[in-house]
Parts: C-alpha cells; structure tokens; sequence
C-alpha cells in the first residue's frame, strides 16, 4: 500500500507542472479534432432572441414558450456573447477550450495532491489530455466540457485535504452545474457519491459536507423549476419530453452505447480494469472514487439508452475520472519504470480514436452498435460527417436569411444552423425539441438513434400552414437533378429541365440565386419547397 502525500492541496499551483506537460497535447488534439455540432444553434438562436430583447424563445412571440435547450446557464453566457458582438459559434469553442484547459489543471491537481510530483500525477495529466472524447468536446460550442469542468469541480473541492472539504467552493460548483443542464443534479450527486469512497476513512466530515452540497443543490433545483414553471408552464424541460424513455429496449441500447466506448476508447476500460486488480494497495483512496463515478455514469446512460452524437458526448465527465483511476493504479507500481512503460502506452491508445485507429476488431465494435437506424460507422467517421454536415447546414441557414421574410416558416428536422441564421423564420421542429405538438406513438419493434425515438407526425403541423418544407442549397447550373427521380423532367437527350408535371401539381418550387459577394460559394442557388395551395 502507498501512503497518500501530505502536501496541502492549496499550495500546489493552479497550472502544476503535470499539467504545463500535459497542456500542448490537449490543445493539438483539440485543434485535429476541431468541430462545431447543430445542435449547439439552437443554444445560439435562444441565446440571439434573448440579447435582440424577445426573450428566451426559439420563436419569436410564442406564447408560452418552448424550453427547447438543456443548458439554461450556457445559453445565458452565449446571450452575453451576442450583446458582446462577439459570435457564439468562436466564443463558445474559445470557453469551450478554456473549460478543458482549466479541467486539466484539476485533474492535474488532484493527482499530484494524492500521488505527488512524479510519474503518476504526469501521466494521469497526460491520459486526460489524450482521451478523444476531450478533443471532440473542446470546440463542439455545446456545454459539455464547461459541465464536466463544473462536475469534477465538486469532487476536487470535497476531496481538496483529507478532513477538510472545502464546502463553499464544492456548492458553488454544484449550483452552476445544476443550471449548467437539466440533469445536472445526477451527476452532482455522482461526484459527491465518488468523493465519499475516495475518503472513507473521514466519512463524519465528508458527509457534513456532501449533505451542504445536497442541500444547495437542492435549493438551485427547486428555484430553476419554480422559474421554468413561470416562463414555459411545465416542469421538464421539453428536451426530456422528446428525449428520454425507459424499456428493456433502451437499456439493451444502452449497454451497447457503453460497451461502444470502451471497446473505441480502450484505454478507459483497461485503465478501470487496472483500478479495480490494484484497488487495495491503493492508498489515495482515489481508484475507489473514481470507479464508482463511472459505475455511476455507466449506469446512467445504460438507463438512458446512450446517445447519438459523436465520440460518446454524455459520458465525457466520466473521462476525468478515468485518468485518475489510471493514476491510481499507476501509483501502486514499484517504479517509475514500471509507470511509464504501462502509462505510456495507455496515453497513447486513448488518442488513438482521433486518427481513426483502433486495437479492437471491427466485427467486436460492429456488435455495439448503438445507432440503430443508420449503418454503422466508427466515431471518427461519425465526427468527419459533422464537420461536412454543419458546413453545408450552416450555408443552407445563411441562405435562408436572406430569402424568407418575417413571418414565414418551415418544418425542419435539423433545426440549428437552419434557424439561427434565419432569427425571423418560424421554424417547426419535426424532431419535437422546440415544438409542443403531439408525439407520433413509439413503435415498440422500431430501433431508433439515442434521442430519437420519438417524433412529431409532420401532419401536426399543417395547422400552421408552414410555407416551406424543405430548402437546400443546389448547383445554380443544374438545381433540378437535386430532386427525388420521381419528380424529375427529362429532356429528349435525357438531361433533368425541372420538375414534372405530378410535382408541379403538388408542390412550388422557388429558387433564389445566392451571391458571392455575400459570401456564397460560386454558382449556387437556394431552393425552397413548399405544397402547392
């Protein structure tokens, strides 16, 4: 067994030295990995209507509202960047970066506070700066790593000196965390949860302590539903309405969702695995706190049902936790040879998911598959179709700008890109987050994504007579051959000249010429489709 270095955690530095080494990895990785998600639009169109004085509303003048984000405190800050002039889509990634630098520096503190200035704390720096998911979620302009940050915040706070929590600085994290998404009192309760195993031995002083943060966390709970009844008349946010549902069939999805990182991610697993056969000669009391965060943090999304988005979004706070166990375990070995022949490597196969290399078989990962209703991919590929994606979204948004007016609407299934650049468009969200529409039934034999079980019919929204359903930007030369075959006119020489006579019967097609001037690519167009009446 190790003893647990008695240095006073307050006297390390904020950035130590683990960290300062570990620092240039992070930001290489996060720069390979650069990456904006849609779904951080719809953060940004709130965050725009609230600072252009309209309020927090996807759009504008509905009444009552639709709390269509899970992120209140985040799409605050992106309300403070747009009355700033400062877009959201830099400044977001720029905090989004900052959060990760500045988790950094806790994991970094941590380790160094139980295992001291050697190897361990060095490498435990290091295997969190490496892991993919860190890289992906620096710059997505989604909460993610700023909630990770605030989630850690309070187990290194609890867990500053042994006996001695700090219990101020504990419940200021756990408050902003809580407003930081809509479920972040589970996750509070995870860390305080891994802070009490990781300090058994002062349990009188960290349940006094745990039992302050509960209490504010409580107390910030009950005040954020006291207002979100008040301002959107309901008392979940509409995103869980949509997102989550409970069955044998989501916990198999679940299951898959974890098994999926950790057979991408291998260094996590083996790093836990490692806890667990060193647990009892670990002295930090580290390996225990970290492996029942993330036994709580795997049981959590097994019971969600995963996740779509790419590289394993939800489980990022549990990726913190993973480093330390490494350390951990790292820790219990008799030398700093030992360290760096195990660490290293382990480093190294957490960053491995970034380029697309993997040391598990792809039949092996194929079986977890947790997309239900697409082909499988690996995550990379999944994070290389975002980045296309959300350059095209982004352009087809822009476009929309310019060509709809006020007052004119459209039904969409991606809505983030699409809606916040056209802020006076009313956009209808077939996937059901801003809308209040009826839900199409669940298909218990359906196998849906994460998230996407659930649907509105696009019937419920012909009581708004919307004025379009579909836009995109085509070849200005040949817009037509973007058209399902079915809707097509051919020429004698077989060339598409426009829709057929049945489409024309049924739909109008408008097409707007986009300039370049106004930053469009050459010789494009926006085509807008709506039903005929």
């Amino acid at each position: 067994m190790i003893s647990t270095v008695d240095a006073p955690r307050s006297r390390l530095p904020l950035l130590s030295g683990a960290a300062l080494l570990a620092l240039p990895v992070l930001l290489a990785l996060a720069g390979t990995m650069n990456f904006l998600v849609d779904d951080a639009f719809i953060s940004f169109r709130y965050a725009d209507h609230l600072a252009s004085g309209h309020g927090l509303v996807w759009n504008i003048g509905e009444a009552p509202p639709v709390e269509g984000y899970s992120n209140f405190l985040w799409t605050l800050v992106c309300a403070a960047m747009e009355l700033a002039e400062l877009p959201p889509e830099v400044g977001s990634r720029v905090l989004g970066v900052l959060c990760a630098i500045a988790l950094l520096a806790l994991v970094a503190r941590v380790a160094q506070g139980r295992f001291g200035t050697g190897w361990s704390a060095q490498l435990t720096a290091l295997a969190f700066a490496a892991l993919a998911p860190i890289a992906v979620w620096s710059t997505s302009g989604l909460e993610t790593m700023a909630f990770s940050l605030c989630v850690f915040g309070v187990f290194e706070r609890l867990c500053a000196q042994r006996g001695a929590p700090h219990v101020l600085g504990a419940s200021a994290w756990a408050a902003i965390a809580v407003l930081t998404r809509a479920d972040g009192f589970v996750w509070v309760a995870m860390s305080a949860l891994a802070a009490l195993a990781a300090d058994p031995s002062e349990r009188r002083a960290m349940l006094r302590a745990v039992a302050v943060v509960a209490l504010v966390t409580l107390a910030t709970a009950l005040a954020y539903l006291a207002f979100r009844w008040s301002y959107f008349e309901a008392l979940q946010p509409n995103t869980a309405r949509i997102k989550v549902a409970f069955g044998a069939k989501y916990l198999l999805r679940g299951a898959q969702y974890v098994a999926s990182l950790c057979l991408c991610v291998a260094s996590v697993p083996i790093a836990l695995g490692g806890a667990v056969a060193r647990a009892r000669r670990d002295g930090t009391g580290l390996a225990r706190g970290a492996l029942v965060f993330c036994a709580c943090a795997f049981a959590y999304l097994i019971v969600l049902g995963g996740d779509w988005m790419m590289m394993y979004r939800m489980l990022v706070p549990a990726m913190p936790f993973a480093a330390l166990a490494l350390g951990a375990w790292l820790a219990t070995l008799a030398s700093d040879a030992r360290r760096l022949a195990l660490g290293a490597p382990l480093v190294a196969l957490g960053a491995l998911p970034c380029f697309d290399l993997h040391v598990t078989p792809l039949g092996l990962r194929e079986r977890a598959h947790f997309r239900w209703s697409q082909e499988y991919r690996t995550e990379h590929a999944m994070w290389a179709k975002g980045v296309v994606d959300i350059r095209d979204w982004i352009e087809v948004g822009r476009a929309l700008g310019i060509a709809t007016a006020p007052g004119e609407s459209i039904v969409l299934g991606n809505i983030g890109a699409f809606g916040y650049y056209a802020p006076e468009l009313v956009v209808l969200d077939t996937h059901g987050l801003t809308n209040r529409e009826p839900l199409a039934p669940v298909d218990p034999e359906a196998r849906e994504m994460p998230g996407h079980d659930r649907k509105i019919e696009f019937a419920a929204f012909e009581k708004y007579a919307p004025t379009y359903f579909n836009a995109r930007v085509v070849d200005a030369r040949d817009p037509w051959k973007i058209l399902p075959k079915s809707w097509q006119a051919l020429g004698a020489d077989g060339a598409i000249t426009g829709p057929n006579e049945s489409a024309l019967a049924k739909f109008e097609f408008r097409l707007v010429p986009l300039e370049v001037a106004a930053g469009f690519r050459a010789d494009t167009a926006l085509l807008l489709v709506r039903f005929r009446r």
